[in-house]
C-alpha cells in the first residue's frame, strides 16, 4: 500500500461514518433509520449510483490528461488570476493563521467534503426521496462534467504555488498527507473550485424541488459548510477568490443542465424503466426488438429536415471531435527512438542522442552496440570500432562523444565523419582502471577529455597529448565537466561541498557549500520510516551536472538523496527534489535540468508491489518552476538527457523490457492537427449561419 493512503481510509471511513450518525437528524418527518434501509438503496437506485461514482471512474484518467497537458503546453492562467486579485488569499491565510486552525481545517477540507457529498445522496436514495434523487444525482454529474474544459484548458496552480509568501498549509501538514495529495491532485485544478460548487448546486438543487420543505434543515447546515469551505480554501492556500466564483457560476449553470435533462435522462435510464424493459425482452424478444426498431427511427427521423436544435448538436460534434484530436497531440509527445533496441543506458548533448544497447537474447559477440540518434533529423547511426565485451561508459558533449570501460576508450567525432557506421577518431588503452571520463574544451574550443585513474587526472586533446590537472586535490568518480569548467565532490569537507575550477585557469578554484536542508517535519518522517537519521553533516555528493553557468548535485542525507540546484556567479541554491523523495541523474542545459524522482516515495523499503518507479521531472531555470514529465507508473524511467528541443530517456516496462523514449519540448501539434483547427474553422461559418437562420425562422413561426 502507498505511503499516505492511511490517512485516505480514515478521512473515507470517518466521512461514511459521519453520514450514517447525522441521518436521524435530518430525516424526513417520514421516514425510518433501519438496517434493511441500506439493502433496498442498492436495489432501487444502483443507476443513480452509477451516475454519481461514474466520476471516480474517469476522474484519475481526466487528472493524467490534466498533468501530461499542463506539462506539454504550458496552460497556465495562474499569472492572469493573480493580475486580478493580488494578494487577498494571501491576507486572509497571515490574518488568522494559528496551528489549530492549520490542522483543523486540512482535515475539514477533505473529510468535510466527502461526508458534505457522502450525505447529499445519500439521504434522498436511502429515504426513497426520487423526485430529489433523480435531480441531485444529475446535478453533482453535471458539476463535473463542466468543469472539465476549465480542468483541461484553464489550468490554475493553488494559490501556495504561485504566491512566494504563501503556504499550501493543506498539502503539506504533515509528508504523509502531502504524499497522498500528490497522487490525487495535479495541483493545477484551481478553477473552478468544486469544494463550492459541487454543494451549492445539491443546496441550489434542494431549494428548487424540494415542494414541502423536508430538506430545509439539511440546507441550513449545507449552507453553513459552504461558507466555512470558502474560508478554508483560502486559508490553506489551494484556492483564489477566482475559484469560489467560478464555483458558484458551475453550481448555477449544472442546476439549469439538470431542470434542461432530468426528464429525458430517467425517463431512459430509471432503474424501474429498465427492469420492465429487460422483463418484456425476456418475454417477447420480437416485438421488443419492433418497439426499439420504431425509438431508433423517431430518434433519426428530425435529422432528415434538421432544425435548430440537430444543427446545434452537429457544432458541438464538431468542436468536440477538433478538440479531442488537439487534446491527443497535445498529450502524446513522448515517442520511442527508431533504430536502438534495448537501450541499457543513454547520454545526449546539443542535437545528439547515444544509446548502449545490450541484447538479452544474444549471449557473446556483438551483444552490444552503440546507437547515435540525430534529433534534427530523427536518423539513427550505428557506431564503428572494435566491438565491446560489456556495455561502455558513454560521455557525450556536443558531437563529441567518448566510449570507455576499466581499460579502453574510444573517441568520436559525430560531425566529422559522414561514413556509416561512424568510426573513432582515436582508440586509448589506459594501465590504471579508467574511474570517470568526460569532455571539455580548451581556451580555443577545440575538444579535452578528461580522464580520472585511480590516483591520478589529466587532460588529453584531440592528437593524444596529455596534461595533468593539478587543481584536484583529491580525485573522486564524482568529476563532471562542461566547457572550460571542471567540478568535483570535495570528500573531507563536514557539508557536503563540491569545487569548481577552470580546465585552462588551475588557480581559479571555487568551493560551493551545498544547502540540502529540509523541514524538521520532513526529516522525522524520514527517520521513522527508514529506521536512519538524516544525515547533514558528512553527507557525500553522488552525483553531478554541469550547465552554463550552473551546476545541479545529487546529495546522499541517509534515507534519500536530494537533487539541489546551484547558480555558479551568484551562489543562489534551490532544492529541486521533494525532500522526502528519492531523487538522482541530473542533466543540465539550454535552460533547462532534468531529473529523477520517485513520487511518494516510501523510505521503510516495505513498498511491495505496485511500489512507485522513477519518473522524470523538468525544472525550467528562468521561471524557477518544477513539473513532472512522465507519469507512467507502471514503467520505471532512467538516464533523462536535456537536449536541444527536447529531452531524452529510457523506459523500461516491469519485463525488463527498454526503450529509447524522446520528449519534445517545442512542438505541441503535429502538421495535421493544425489542418485540422484549419477546416473546422472555415467550417463553422456555414454551421453558424445555418444556427443563425433556423433560430430565426423557429422565433418568427412560435410568434
Amino acid at each position: 500500500m502507498a505511503v499516505g493512503s492511511g490517512i485516505y481510509i480514515t478521512w473515507i471511513t470517518g466521512a461514511i461514518l459521519l453520514s450514517i450518525a447525522m441521518m436521524p437528524l435530518f430525516k424526513p418527518p417520514y421516514a425510518k433509520v433501519s438496517a434493511e434501509g441500506f439493502v433496498d438503496m442498492f436495489r432501487r437506485y444502483w443507476a443513480h449510483m452509477f451516475v454519481v461514482f461514474s466520476v471516480y471512474l474517469w476522474k484519475d484518467l481526466l487528472d493524467g490528461l490534466d498533468r501530461v497537458l499542463m506539462a506539454n503546453t504550458q496552460l497556465d492562467m495562474t499569472p492572469y488570476v493573480y493580475a486580478v486579485e493580488g494578494d487577498i488569499v494571501l491576507w486572509v491565510q497571515e490574518a488568522f493563521r494559528s496551528p489549530l486552525l492549520d490542522f483543523t481545517l486540512t482535515h475539514f477540507y477533505v473529510m468535510g467534503f466527502m461526508t458534505a457529498t457522502f450525505a447529499s445522496f445519500l439521504y434522498p436514495i436511502y429515504f426513497d426521496d426520487r423526485h430529489m434523487a433523480d435531480r441531485v444525482s444529475l446535478s453533482m454529474f453535471w458539476v463535473y462534467i463542466l468543469a472539465i474544459p476549465f480542468y483541461l484548458f484553464f489550468n490554475v496552480r493553488v494559490t501556495g504555488d504561485h504566491i512566494p509568501a504563501m503556504e499550501t498549509i493543506a498539502y503539506d501538514l504533515t509528508p504523509e498527507i502531502h504524499n497522498w495529495f500528490t497522487r490525487i491532485d495535479p495541483f493545477t485544478n484551481g478553477m473552478p473550485s468544486l469544494h463550492i460548487g459541487l454543494p451549492l448546486a445539491i443546496w441550489l438543487t434542494m431549494g428548487r424541488w424540494d415542494e414541502d420543505g423536508r430538506w430545509n434543515k439539511y440546507r441550513t447546515i449545507l449552507f453553513a459548510f459552504i461558507a466555512f469551505t470558502a474560508f478554508s480554501i483560502v486559508y490553506l492556500g489551494i484556492h483564489w477568490i477566482v475559484d469560489i466564483v467560478g464555483g458558484m457560476i458551475v453550481a448555477i449553470l449544472a442546476v439549469e443542465v439538470t431542470d434542461r435533462t432530468h426528464t429525458s435522462i430517467w425517463k431512459v435510464a430509471d432503474e424501474r424503466i429498465f427492469t420492465r424493459r429487460l422483463a418484456r425482452l425476456l418475454d417477447d424478444p420480437s416485438r421488443f426488438m419492433k418497439n426499439l426498431t420504431s425509438d431508433i427511427r423517431d430518434f433519426i427521423r428530425p435529422f432528415k429536415e434538421p432544425s435548430k436544435k440537430q444543427t446545434s448538436l452537429f457544432i458541438a460534434l464538431l468542436m468536440t471531435s477538433t478538440g479531442t484530436v488537439l487534446l491527443w497531440d497535445a498529450t502524446h509527445q513522448d515517442f520511442p527512438v527508431e533504430g536502438v533496441e534495448w537501450p541499457k543506458s543513454a547520454a545526449g548533448s546539443d542535437g545528439w542522442l547515444v544509446g548502449v544497447e545490450e541484447d538479452p537474447i544474444l549471449d557473446g559477440i556483438d551483444d552490444v552496440q552503440i546507437t547515435a540518434w540525430n534529433a534534427s533529423d530523427e536518423i539513427s547511426h550505428q557506431l564503428g570500432g572494435e566491438t565491446w565485451d560489456r556495455s561502455p561508459n558513454v560521455e557525450i558533449s556536443g558531437s563529441y562523444l567518448v566510449l570507455f570501460d576499466d581499460h579502453r576508450l574510444d573517441f568520436y567525432d559525430l560531425e566529422s565523419d559522414s561514413q556509416y557506421p561512424f568510426n573513432p577518431v582515436f582508440t586509448r588503452s589506459e594501465e590504471l582502471p579508467i574511474l570517470t571520463c568526460d569532455i571539455g574544451l580548451d581556451g580555443f574550443g577545440e575538444p579535452l577529455v578528461v580522464i580520472v585513474a585511480n590516483g591520478s587526472a589529466i587532460m588529453l586533446d584531440i592528437n593524444q597529448e596529455t596534461a595533468e590537472l593539478s587543481q584536484i586535490e583529491q580525485f573522486s568518480s564524482n568529476v563532471e565537466v562542461s566547457g572550460n569548467i571542471i567540478a568535483w565532490d570535495v570528500s573531507n569537507a563536514t557539508t557536503p561541498a563540491i569545487s569548481v575550477s577552470s580546465l585552462s585557469n588551475p588557480l581559479s578554484i571555487q568551493t560551493i557549500s551545498l544547502d540540502v536542508l529540509a523541514s524538521e517535519s520532513d526529516d522525522e518522517f524520514l527517520s521513522e520510516s527508514s529506521g536512519s537519521s538524516v544525515v547533514y553533516e558528512g553527507a557525500s555528493v553522488v552525483d553531478i551536472a554541469i550547465g552554463s553557468g550552473s551546476i545541479v548535485a545529487v546529495v546522499d542525507v541517509g534515507p534519500v538523496n536530494r537533487t539541489v540546484f546551484v547558480d555558479i556567479a551568484s551562489g543562489e541554491q534551490i532544492l529541486l527534489s521533494t525532500p522526502i523523495w528519492e531523487s538522482s541523474s541530473p542533466s543540465v542545459d539550454h535552460g533547462y535540468v532534468a531529473f529523477l524522482q520517485i513520487p511518494r516515495f516510501d523510505p521503510s523499503g516495505n513498498s511491495g508491489q505496485g511500489a512507485e518507479t522513477n519518473q522524470v521531472y523538468l525544472y525550467e531555470i528562468s521561471a524557477n518552476q518544477t513539473r513532472q514529465i512522465s507519469f507512467d507508473e507502471d514503467r520505471s524511467h532512467s538516464s533523462p538527457q536535456i537536449l536541444i528541443g527536447g529531452i531524452g530517456w529510457i523506459v523500461t516496462d516491469s519485463e525488463g523490457l527498454s526503450e529509447l523514449n524522446w520528449h519534445d519540448l517545442e512542438e505541441t501539434f503535429e502538421p495535421y492537427s493544425s489542418v485540422l483547427l484549419q477546416a473546422s474553422t472555415v467550417l463553422l461559418i456555414p454551421l453558424l449561419f445555418i444556427w443563425a437562420s433556423q433560430n430565426q425562422s423557429e422565433k418568427k413561426k412560435k410568434k
